[in-house]
């Protein structure tokens, strides 16, 4: 067993021992709080030396402090113990005394009165007290006062003195708001209170989208929708229009929870995103929505023959030669960069499509518009070929007679009244019309129907043609641009174009096309893509005119 006796003199001289045991075989000798015995000395290390007791024989053994360890004035590595021995670590110094197999570490520190337990403990709360800066700062209800009054000052007196109250905004404002930047009543109408939806509608008209939610709430109170949502002002061009998917995905990701029969499927993330749906007609002025991937009901049901695979082949016969022709020979961007033309006869088709009709008149076509029009159209030019083909032409026996008669009685004369055979023109007008409809142009590429008997005239046309209108868009609701995929082929994401032989072909690329390039996290080789990318919450939509307003109203504002 070891012993540490702490030995000082009272104030009265007599000498006083604090004794500490130890029922160990080893104790340890240092600074730190591992140690047995802690000494507070800078120059000893936090574990500085170990003492062993085994058999009745003690030794110690430097720890590898840095100041070392000496016995009886020599430095040493290992010893051995003896009574009246003295130990020296860095500048504290114990002397050994042995009573059988006990050793007692005597240890004179000072001549100040040995203290008691709890007086050392109260000295160390002190010590600790003072080491806390807190202890020289003033208590917290003086700091909250000081900085009350401070706030006080500098944000509501200073303003009110100075009439500069650039310290109230509680951020830039966007540049779209620019103009009623210093007209906070504009959207702060009511004071200590949100901005109102009203307001917002005041100088924005609201989309289907949002009148939707509208509705919802109404069916729902507990649910809340407001602009300032997701529109949050006072944070530059950064907040107005919030790309954060947690906005679009916090009603999305379970529709059901705020209607009671949702139109469109769920949506957690760009990962889970159902596969795209087009609107397909459904009956008489009906449509419904079908998955891509649905190839039986999801078909483009334009009422016109198309077959890219013929069209796409090289060296076809064109009007001046062998031509090949590419995606982009028809579908052609519009300059916005985001949709395309609508695809015109008389801007695609016109040069390898001719609507001639007869070999005597090689430089004549039939314009393409509504059957009754072209049949007209080929009633005046069989008219005028039956005129030229008289002998002489009666349009130069015409001429010749104008010229001979007297003055101011020119194109009176009924002599000057020639009279045309209308049964060899219709003849011939109705045999053209035919091979048209039924054989060469039109029925090449329309669906061309023959009209009852009931329904003919002799001035109209006996046919009908399926009228046709080529969808420019077919996910109205996405917002997609081509120019985007400019450095792409065509082909990469419309793929099987050049096998394609029906019309039914929609031939669009489905969400799988999608993920190969983008992705809702931010991935190295991905495009990050959140909901706002591909889809808009409330499209443009003009206000209407009672609500609009004088700019000079803004002008004056500024000039303030």
């Amino acid at each position: 067993m070891f012993r540490y006796v702490q030995e000082r003199l009272s104030r009265n001289g007599s000498p006083e021992r604090l004794t500490q045991e130890f029922p160990l075989s080893e104790i340890v000798i240092g600074r730190g709080g591992k140690s047995n015995i802690i000494l507070t000395s800078r120059e000893v290390a936090l574990e500085h030396v170990v003492l062993k007791s085994e058999g009745g024989k003690h030794s110690l053994e430097d720890l590898k402090s840095l100041s070392g360890v000496r016995v009886n004035r020599k430095r040493v590595q290992v010893a051995s113990l003896s009574a009246g021995d003295t130990i020296q670590l860095a500048d504290v110094e114990f002397h050994v005394e042995i009573s059988g197999e006990d050793l007692s570490l005597v240890h004179k520190i000072s001549s100040e009165p040995i203290k008691s337990a709890s007086q050392r403990a109260q000295q160390v709360a002190d010590t600790l007290q003072r080491l806390q800066i807190d202890t020289y700062l003033p208590s917290m209800r003086v700091v909250s006062y000081v900085g009350l009054a401070l706030v006080i000052a500098c944000w509501y007196l200073w303003p009110l003195v100075s009439g500069g109250f650039a310290l109230w905004n509680s951020g830039p404002i966007s540049s779209g708001h620019s103009l009623i930047s210093h007209d906070c009543l504009s959207c702060h109408a009511l004071p200590f209170a949100h901005v109102r939806d009203a307001d917002c509608q005041a100088c924005h008209a609201m989309s289907e989208h949002s009148s939707g939610m509208s509705q919802v709430a109404a069916h729902h109170p507990e649910k809340t929708f407001r602009c300032a949502q997701c529109h949050m002002e006072h944070n530059g061009d950064l907040g107005v229009i919030s790309r954060d998917a947690r906005f679009c995905t916090g009603c999305h990701a379970n529709l059901g929870q705020i209607e009671d029969a949702p139109k469109v499927l769920d949506v957690r993330d760009l990962d889970t995103h159902p596969q795209f749906r087009v609107s397909v007609r459904d009956g008489p002025g009906k449509k419904r929505r079908v998955p891509l991937d649905d190839k039986e009901n999801a078909r483009d049901q334009t009422p016109i023959k198309l077959n890219h695979a013929v069209h796409l082949k090289q060296d076809l016969r064109g009007p001046e030669g062998p031509v090949t022709l590419e995606c982009n020979s028809c579908h052609q961007l519009d300059k916005d960069l985001r949709v395309f033309k609508p695809i015109e006869f008389a801007d695609h088709c016109a040069d390898c499509h001719r609507l001639g009709f007869d070999e005597r008149l090689p430089d004549s076509e039939v314009p393409h518009v509504a059957p009754d029009e072209v049949y007209a159209a080929l009633f005046t030019e069989y008219t005028k070929l039956l005129l030229m083909n008289t002998s002489p032409p009666l349009t130069k026996t015409l001429n010749q007679r104008e010229r001979e008669m007297p003055r101011g009685t020119r194109g009176t004369s009924a002599d000057s009244a020639v009279t045309v055979d209308t049964t060899l023109v219709r003849a011939s007008a109705r045999d053209a019309e035919l091979q048209l409809f039924t054989k060469t142009a039109c029925v090449g590429c329309h669906e061309v129907t023959e009209k009852p008997i009931a329904e003919r005239t002799d001035d109209g046309s006996r046919y009908r043609v399926t009228p046709v209108t080529i969808p420019t868009t077919w996910f109205p609701a996405a917002r997609f641009s081509h120019g985007a995929h400019e450095p792409f082929t065509c082909e990469s994401c419309h793929v099987g174009v050049r096998e394609s032989e029906r019309t039914s072909d929609l031939l669009l690329p489905p969400i799988a096309n999608c993920k190969e390039c983008h992705s809702q996290a931010e991935h190295p080789g991905f495009v990050t893509s959140e909901c706002a990318l591909c889809h808009s919450y409330h499209d443009s939509k003009s206000l209407p005119d009672r609500d609009k307003r004088d700019v000079t109203e803004y002008l004056r504002l500024l000039t303030r």
